[in-house]
């Protein structure tokens, strides 16, 4: 979703981020599952939310605070009533991620988050960021593949989640690719984030592909019937991800669906997908005036990882250009690295590698034969997790 005055808030989130324990360090007889051992080390962790700019602490609508320590996989939640900005938990001891979401109104959200390490009676604060919704949104992503191993068979859906007509000419598709180590070492330039693969968009003068009210789209790596390698049916997709000039594995097939325009892929990527098991994808919109081409051709919107010896070069989009953003993580990988800001995601939707499997954003109604989704700028309460593939259907009840 796309977010206000999100430089300046970027930097207000980085630089409040988590207040660290100075305490006594853990034992070894800690409580390593969601109940309390007689025997565990428990702490009280104060997580306090700060108001959004423009806002009073009595403006803050009903908020979820969850505290997740993927290490020992605790998760701790409580609910707070609307003008609340405090709540405190008894927590095992250990290092968490604390995520908060509210919903303002139907089209503005509160998220944010922060990070402590609890080892004695411990706060922190959660600087709040301002969302709107946005009007185009990921409905569902299938980035795991098939137990076969198909990997082009993937897919992602993207919905006119607004009353109005949106059109997709000009908007981008891309990925993020996961770091290799539990540190992103692209935190240092926030806002901004490195496309590392294919970047692709969708042609158009401005208004050439319009999207109703509800409509979806079904965006196809390779637009094919994957259905006896135990995938989807993807020969009616809407779009494709046709690659020319790519030979490995072997050589892309163009087939009939209608192809994005490719606007980088310097490392010869067979596919837009960040990996099967973990990444991150965007869907951006240009400022006015700027086409893909002309953005992906200026040298001045390259970069290549920081400290690092690594030549290749990293198309990077801005947080402000994001419509919408899904963090995804690796069920199985305790320990992973945090590759988008809270603002953008404050969470993260959870995936098993070639599991046949994709998320689906949750429903929240069904008006007319119309679904609405689920749009609080956290992907852990956004989404449904090991959904089935279903391209192209329409829901026909509210999760």
């Amino acid at each position: 979703m796309k977010t206000m005055n999100l430089w300046a808030k970027a930097l207000l989130l980085l630089a409040s981020g988590a207040l660290f324990a100075t305490g006594c360090s853990s034992s070894d007889n800690d409580d390593n599952g969601t109940g309390g051992g007689s025997g565990s080390n428990k702490f009280n962790l104060t997580v306090t939310l700060t108001a959004p700019s423009g806002y009073e602490t009595s403006d803050l609508p009903a908020m979820s605070v969850t505290a997740v320590n993927a290490d020992k996989e605790l998760t701790y939640t409580e609910e707070l009533a609307t003008g609340e900005n405090s709540v405190t938990f008894e927590v095992s001891s250990g290092q968490y991620r604390i995520t908060a979401t509210g919903q303002y109104s139907n089209t503005i959200s509160f998220t944010g988050a922060a990070q402590a390490d609890v080892f004695a009676d411990q706060s922190a604060t959660i600087e709040l960021a301002e969302v709107n919704e946005s009007p185009l949104i990921f409905k569902a992503i299938y980035s795991t593949s098939s137990p076969a191993h198909s990997i082009t068979d993937t897919y992602f859906e993207i919905v006119n989640n607004s009353d109005k007509v949106q059109y997709l000419d000009g908007l981008i598709v891309a990925s993020v690719t996961p770091s290799t180590t539990a540190t992103n070492p692209w935190e240092t330039v926030f806002p901004l984030y490195p496309v590392y693969g294919v970047a692709a968009a969708f042609p158009g003068s401005g208004t050439d592909h319009p999207l109703q009210p509800g409509e979806s789209i079904v965006v196809a790596n390779d637009a094919t019937d994957w259905s006896d390698q135990q995938g989807a049916d993807l020969s009616g997709a809407d779009w494709e991800v046709y690659i020319p000039n790519v030979s490995i594995p072997s050589a892309d097939v163009d087939y009939d669906a209608a192809n994005l325009i490719i606007i980088f892929n310097e490392n010869t990527q067979r596919q837009l997908n960040p990996g099967f098991m973990k990444g991150a994808f965007l869907l951006a919109k240009l400022p006015d005036g700027i086409t893909p081409e002309a953005y992906a051709s200026d040298s001045e919107n390259y970069m290549v990882e920081p400290n690092t010896t690594k030549s290749q070069r990293n198309l990077m989009i801005p947080s402000s250009y994001l419509l919408d953003a899904v963090e995804i993580w690796d069920a199985t990988e305790p320990e992973q690295a945090q590759l988008l800001m809270a603002q953008d995601d404050a969470g993260k939707a959870y995936v098993t590698g070639f599991s046949g499997k994709c998320i689906r954003r949750k429903v929240t109604k069904i008006e007319n034969g119309r679904a609405y989704y689920q749009d609080t700028n956290n992907s852990s309460n956004d989404f449904l997790t090991d959904q089935p593939l279903t391209p192209g259907q329409e829901p026909t009840q509210a999760d």
